[in-house]
């Protein structure tokens, strides 16, 4: 890990809160989808690893495969992962926990592809893999209370007012993460970026469903491996700062 592959952010993270409420006044819509809303997408032209191998796409993916998927989601413990960048943790987990599932979202589909190599190299079997926006997929994807663990790691801040519709810690997210979590579900956060590390809190601890902040969770991920954007702050001595909010049982 290098300077060269990470860039530290503006000093001022800001919200447009008028902008911010009209765009999530269409957020059922698509607003802020990476790439747009899928259904009006033209389809992919970059190809993920060949049908059976563990990546999908929720619209292009075959019947057969997304039965392989559903029953893959519905026949262990699950946790999912959402902007995996290059899988350093996810695939890290995955192997420490081979009786779990783990499905990682990632929208660079270079990213997926070479997660899902790594992941046949090294023989781990409990992970699949997507290049399509998790706002998308989830709820479309899986059944309320079926989700052990949501890990949103250093999420892309999307410094640019313009951006915000793209940040993923809105309201409506938040109610998605909810109603998938099991109760007594961890949604485990993490941002070295002040200003979203607060919007993140305010909006996850206004949720009905969501308990307050728990650092003593931390300890049940004492062993996880860093993600390649933690690893960078930490080689520069850049602070961040993790979450831990359980689902009310």
């Amino acid at each position: 890990m290098t300077e060269k592959n990470y860039k530290v952010g503006p000093d001022e993270f800001t919200v447009d809160e008028a902008r911010l409420q009209q765009a999530l006044a269409r957020y059922h819509e698509g607003k802020g989808l990476i790439g747009g809303d899928p259904r009006k997408r033209p389809r992919w032209l970059h190809p993920l690893p060949a049908e059976p191998a563990p990546a999908f796409r929720l619209l292009q993916s075959s019947p057969e495969h997304l039965a392989r998927l559903h029953r893959f989601l519905s026949s262990a413990p699950l946790e999912i992962e959402i902007g995996s960048g290059p899988g350093d943790f996810i695939l890290d987990w995955a192997q420490k926990y081979p009786r779990r599932h783990f499905l990682a979202f990632e929208v660079k589909w270079k990213l997926v592809r070479d997660m899902v190599q790594r992941a046949q190299k090294q023989g781990i079997s409990n992970f699949w893999a997507s290049d399509d926006d998790a706002r998308f997929d989830l709820p479309r994807l899986l059944q309320p209370n079926s989700v052990d663990v949501f890990h949103i790691l250093f999420p892309d801040p999307w410094w640019k007012p313009k951006h915000q519709p793209r940040r993923l810690f809105s309201p409506p997210f938040v109610d998605v993460l909810a109603l998938l979590l099991k109760p007594g579900g961890i949604l485990r956060a993490a941002s070295d970026v002040p200003g979203y590390a607060d919007v993140i809190q305010q909006v996850v601890e206004g949720h009905a469903d969501f308990l307050s902040h728990n650092p003593e969770l931390a300890a049940r991920f004492a062993n996880a491996a860093p993600t390649s954007r933690q690893a960078f702050c930490d080689k520069i001595g850049r602070p961040y700062q993790f979450f831990y909010f359980q689902k009310r049982s």
